[in-house]
């Protein structure tokens, strides 16, 4: 049979033209332009977590050991699973090329996380030898409940969710 002849699969139930969803006006026979009703679940989100901290040197061992650190306060402050991590984009400033930060996070099990490294705009004055992820995690949180982590030097970088956390903790952070 020839491959333009070959039988083809059976659409996705709700699917419409080219195996994608239907729209839920489609669906349900509604006029371009009605309103449709959304229906708002308690699920699982993707959000969005940021973190950074300042990094000693400009060497692999003192790259790996900010950005473990500072994975592993991200970890516990959102209460996270490697599975739970779709992806993380790491940058750092143009001062720091001795390692990927990438690597520690490989080192710490996220071998089938997505992950992404590249620098920082050089900005004249800013924070040097900067590391910073953002990880994009499928969770529960709401927007207010995600932690984001400033460590070291780069607490100076967010200082207003430094002090909405330790005044809604009734302490101060270290």
């Amino acid at each position: 049979m020839a491959a333009s002849m070959a039988p083809r699969p059976a659409p996705l139930a709700g699917a419409g033209k080219r195996g994608r969803p239907e729209s839920r006006a489609r669906r349900d026979h509604q006029q371009p332009g009605q309103e449709i009703e959304r229906q708002v679940d308690s699920g699982v989100r993707v959000r969005g977590i940021r973190g950074a901290t300042t990094v000693e040197a400009n060497t692999r061992e003192a790259i790996l050991e900010a950005t473990t650190e500072l994975l592993t306060a991200l970890i516990q402050a959102n209460e996270l699973r490697a599975d739970d991590v779709a992806s993380a984009f790491f940058t750092t400033t143009p001062d720091l090329n001795a390692e990927f930060p990438a690597v520690a996070a490989r080192n710490l099990g996220w071998n089938h996380v997505a992950l992404m490294c590249g620098h920082e705009i050089d900005v004249p004055g800013s924070l040097r030898r900067c590391l910073r992820v953002l990880l994009l995690v499928n969770t529960t949180r709401s927007q207010r409940e995600i932690e984001h982590v400033y460590l070291r030097g780069a607490q100076v970088l967010r200082p207003d969710l430094n002090n909405t956390r330790d005044s809604e903790r009734g302490g101060h952070t270290s």
